[in-house]
This record gives structure tokens, C-alpha cells and sequence, in this order.
């Protein structure tokens, strides 16, 4: 009894070794299995920011085009480019040769213009007292008063055309309109600039570099997420490794079109304490629109991920569980019964998440393997993107968790063209 006590013990212990040994085998290449199917990725807990991006070009805040009323020829420049210059500072002087002449020429009108006003005043005074002796007849007198109104009207043309000869003679003075650093000079010494038509820009003087702003386009899709006060990153090509900071000053309402894209004008304001900015640079622009602080973050291409047969197989599963813990009929859901309301799992569209007609935008799927390597299936809400990464929240799943990124094809599913899956 003794001997055959002892056999049997040694006959259950064997056995127990070779089911462990099976169950072991079987579970590492489940596993193994798994590995080569899913290609994993791990959630993390960080901060995140979604961003609109675009570019602009920095500018001076207040640039003022400085230009001549009068032709001439540039006869002296006492500002040149990068030169600080206060108000009212001479900049530059037309040559006043002509102007002077015909200043001169306007003098002469006028003092002509007086003198026949006096003898038409003299004139008239003689024929009035002809007039009454009736000596002159009353259409003398009508004709001097008329040569006197006359006169009258000349001196006043001859008074305006020299006030404004000597108006332009002040035009061959050009004056620094406002405070600030002149940017650009488009004349030389000697050079002639004509005034017919339009007044030509000599200088541009930006007011004040150390405050300066982008204009930033933005097309149609992204310009709704933009708003007054929004804080906004850039970098500029002279600096790559150095982050600059503004504020969205304005959003101007006029559109403009290119190659078919609706564009908006967006004014960033933008500090330059350090004078290390310059007008013309090139902004590659972040606009912030949304922050999340200590978050669990997700990689896109899980919230992305198309769903294969045996997915879909296990998401009936749990959605029948479901349906039992809650008194439901037990039993797997038939295909087309799975409902998308919010209570229990979303239904598949062409994505992993799903796109149901009744899920709201923020519910995704998130799937991963448990500790046997079976296929699970986590419901999450998503917040804000930064385009790699989405914000999740969800009971389910952890800090450190690996969930699926992406699915290894099978040759039946390659020739197929993807994994297969329909809407649920």
C-alpha cells in the first residue's frame, strides 16, 4: 500500500509538472504570437499643448513712408539706414534752384497784380466823379467798376500762386515725420525723383523696433480656434534654437484668397527688448489653443487604429457581457445590434475609435492586451492634440500601460487590402 501510495503522489506531481509545463508553453507562445500580431506603445503622463501652426512677417508696429510733394533733384541727404532721427529732423533736401525762381516769378504777379488794382482804383474814382458832373455816362462807370473787380480777382490769384510757390520751396526740406530709426532709403545724391502722379518714398522710418508685430495668415479651417489675447510661439530662421513669444493682437475680418484657400490676416504683437528682430524676418508661428497639465497621453495611431475580424469578435464579447451585467439577454450580440450609445461601446466607422452616428467626437477605442494576452478593449474620452499625442481619460488604463499601436497584416488580410471591418 505503502509502495503504491507513494507511485500515485509521484504519478500527480508528474502530471502537475506537465500541465504547468503545457499551460506555460502555451501562454509564451500566446504571447510570442500576440508580439508578432501587434506592434505595442506605451501611454505616458505628461503635459500637452495643441497648437495651430503658420507663418508670417515681422514688422515694425507704426511704419510711416516718407516721400516729396514736389520734384526735384536730391541735392543733399543727412539720414542714411539704421539712423535713429527725432521728429522733425532734416533728412534730406531737394535742390531749389526752380522752386526759387519761381517763387520769384510769383513775387513779380503779385506786385504787377497790385499795382493794377491801384490803377484800377484810381480809375474807378475818376469816372464816378465824372459821373456825377455828367460828364461820364453811366456805362464808363460800369466798365471801370468791372476792370476794378477784375483787378481785384487777379491780386488775389497772384497772392495764392505765390503762397504756393513758397509752400513748395518748404517741400525741398523733407522732415522726419515721427520719431524712430530709418529702415530703408531709395534715393542718392543727384538722383531726380518726380512728383506728377504719386508722391515717391524716399525713406521708411519705423517708430519703434523694440515693439513689433506679425502678420500672420491663417487659413479657414484653424482661424474659428484664434482668438484676441491667445499666447503664441515662433522662431525665426536667424535664431532656430531661440523661442520667442507674442500675443494675438487682432483678427482682421477682410479674406483673401490664394490658390483657392481662404486666408485671414491674424496681428501678433510681439516685444523686442533685445533688438534681436528685424523687420522681414520670416515667424514660424505656434498659436496655443488648448494646454492639459499632467495628463495621460496616447499615441494617435492607437486612437487611429482599424479594428480586424477578431477585434470586432471580442468587442461583441464584452458588449454582451455587458448587456448580461445589466440583466440583458446573455450571449454574444449579433452582428448589426451593438448600439452607439455613450452607456456602452462605441460603434466601428474607418477607425479604431469608431465614428458612429450617434458617439460623440470624443469617445474613442483604445485596445490593448491583458496580463494572458487576450485582446481588450478600453472606452475613452479624448481631449485635446498636439498632433503625435491625444489627451485620454479612461478607468481602464494606466500610466506605463502598452496598448496597440498598429496591427501586423496577415498575407489573407494583405491580399485583402487591410484589415477587414464594418460599420457595427
Amino acid at each position: 500500500m505503502n509502495m503504491r501510495h507513494i507511485r500515485k503522489k509521484w504519478l500527480i506531481a508528474a502530471a502537475v509538472v506537465i500541465v504547468l509545463a503545457v499551460a506555460s508553453w502555451l501562454l509564451f507562445h500566446k504571447g510570442e504570437q500576440a508580439a508578432g500580431r501587434y506592434v505595442m506603445t506605451k501611454i505616458e503622463r505628461g503635459d500637452l499643448e495643441a497648437v495651430v501652426s503658420s507663418t508670417g512677417t515681422l514688422d515694425a508696429v507704426t511704419t510711416v513712408e516718407v516721400g516729396t510733394q514736389v520734384s526735384g533733384r536730391i541735392a543733399k541727404l543727412y539720414a542714411d539706414f539704421n539712423q535713429a532721427v527725432r521728429k522733425g529732423d532734416l533728412i534730406a533736401m531737394l535742390d531749389t534752384s526752380s522752386l526759387q525762381m519761381a517763387v520769384s516769378e510769383a513775387e513779380s504777379s503779385y506786385e504787377k497784380a497790385k499795382a493794377q488794382l491801384k490803377q484800377a482804383k484810381q480809375d474807378l474814382d475818376r469816372i464816378q466823379y465824372l459821373f456825377k458832373e455828367n460828364i461820364k455816362t453811366k456805362n464808363d462807370l460800369e466798365q471801370a467798376q468791372v476792370s476794378h473787380e477784375l483787378a481785384v480777382a487777379t491780386l488775389k490769384s497772384a497772392q495764392s500762386s505765390l503762397e504756393r510757390t513758397r509752400i513748395n520751396l518748404g517741400y525741398a526740406s523733407i522732415y522726419a515725420p515721427i520719431d524712430g530709426i530709418i529702415t530703408s532709403r531709395a534715393v542718392e545724391v543727384g538722383q531726380t525723383v518726380a512728383a506728377s502722379f504719386s508722391s515717391p518714398t524716399l525713406f521708411k522710418i519705423a517708430n519703434d523696433l523694440k515693439k513689433m508685430q506679425i502678420l500672420a495668415q491663417v487659413d479657414e479651417g484653424d482661424i474659428g480656434q484664434i482668438k484676441g489675447g491667445q499666447e503664441v510661439r515662433f522662431t525665426v530662421q536667424a535664431f532656430p534654437d531661440r523661442k520667442f513669444s507674442g500675443t494675438v493682437n487682432q483678427v482682421r475680418l477682410e479674406p483673401t484668397t490664394v490658390n483657392n484657400v481662404v486666408n485671414y490676416t491674424v496681428v501678433i504683437h510681439v516685444a523686442n527688448d533685445e533688438g534681436l528682430l528685424m523687420p522681414g524676418m520670416t515667424a514660424t508661428i505656434d498659436f496655443i489653443v488648448g494646454q492639459a497639465k499632467d495628463v495621460l497621453l496616447v499615441a494617435n495611431a492607437a486612437l487611429r487604429l482599424k479594428p480586424t475580424e477578431d477585434m470586432i469578435a471580442v468587442l461583441r464579447r464584452q458588449f454582451a457581457e455587458r448587456m448580461a451585467q445589466r440583466g440583458g439577454a446573455p450571449g454574444a450580440a449579433p452582428a448589426g445590434t451593438m448600439p452607439a450609445a455613450t452607456g456602452g461601446f462605441p460603434g466601428f466607422g474607418r477607425s479604431g475609435g469608431g465614428n458612429g452616428n450617434h458617439r460623440p467626437k470624443d469617445v474613442a477605442l483604445v485596445w490593448y492586451l491583458d496580463g494572458s494576452g487576450a485582446l481588450k478593449a478600453a472606452r475613452v474620452r479624448t481631449g485635446i492634440s498636439d498632433g503625435q499625442q491625444t489627451e485620454v481619460r479612461s478607468e481602464e488604463l494606466k500610466e506605463g500601460m502598452e496598448v496597440i499601436k498598429t496591427v501586423n497584416l496577415t498575407p489573407e488580410e494583405q491580399a485583402a487590402g487591410g484589415p477587414r471591418f464594418r460599420i457595427l
